[in-house]
């Protein structure tokens, strides 16, 4: 995605960059700072960069919305609370045990949140304003307006999806994969983890994306399944062994197989007259 700049302006980093350079064992020993060693005093987050677009990937990766409020929160106590952070968005989907509380914290904090997709961002100064700034141009389609908001970093939320080789995986062991690329499941709701094949089972984000705790609570699934699959199983009604007494007949006496039924004990045992 070119207009973006990523690759051209040397401010512009993606989620991993960006993550790395937040990392205590990092470049910058966990500050961060621009490539001329200075903190920035303003940071654009571009939200879904590649996702739910029909010229890349339509999914939704799901987890670009969580982390980029954590960067927002971490650029606020790292830098400075009077740091300027814009999030643009075009759906906030923080659907997850807490995550509309984090949502609404970030908002107390001060970060921007502009919804609309930025169509370019350029070093182009049509102002004293942007003079040596990245401006991000976007619109608010809240307000429809045009905007044009100069920064000194932007972070690009990209999508995630399904590695290079992930086809020569799928014809080695004989798993289907979607249209996005990544492996498809026997059964949406039956066999959510198993396979075409049996014994392979899927675990983690190799079956879509998925955020950390999603992936953590599919790997002790394939544990705890060592029968076949819904497919292959063949399920069959027990039977009581031979002279076997049913608990639910009160007074039933054990009967040998090879001793004749007589039609009168039926009747006795029925409660018919003599």
């Amino acid at each position: 995605m070119t207009q973006y700049g990523y690759g051209r302006f040397q401010e512009v980093y993606t989620g991993l960059e960006f993550e790395r350079l937040n990392n205590a064992v990092g470049p910058t020993g966990g500050q961060i700072l621009m490539k001329n060693g200075q903190r920035p005093s303003s940071i654009g987050i571009v939200h879904c960069v590649g996702s739910r677009d029909v010229n890349f990937h339509e999914y939704c990766s799901r987890v670009c919305c969580m982390y980029a409020l954590k960067y927002g929160h971490l650029i606020k106590e790292k830098v400075g609370h009077d740091t300027k952070v814009v999030n643009f968005y075009i759906d906030m989907r923080c659907f997850g045990k807490g995550y509309e509380e984090f949502y609404r914290r970030l908002q107390e904090e001060g970060v921007t949140f502009i919804r609309g997709r930025p169509g370019e961002i350029t070093d182009e100064a049509l102002s004293p304003a942007e003079e040596g700034k990245l401006v991000i141009i976007s619109e608010d389609t809240l307000l429809g307006k045009r905007l044009r908001v100069p920064v000194d970093m932007v972070v690009l939320c990209t999508a995630m999806e399904a590695r290079q080789n992930a086809p020569d995986v799928a014809r080695i062991f004989g798993i289907s994969q979607g249209g996005d690329g990544f492996f498809l499941e026997e059964h949406p709701k039956l066999g959510p983890m198993s396979t075409a094949t049996d014994g392979i089972f899927l675990a983690g984000s190799c079956q879509g994306p998925k955020d950390i705790p999603d992936a953590v609570s599919m790997l002790p699934a394939p544990r705890v399944r060592p029968w076949p699959s819904p497919r292959a199983a063949r399920w069959k009604s027990p039977r009581p062994p031979p002279g076997s007494i049913p608990r639910s007949v009160p007074g039933a006496r054990p009967v040998s197989s090879s001793a004749p039924i007589r039609p009168s004990s039926l009747m006795n045992a029925r409660g018919s007259r003599k």
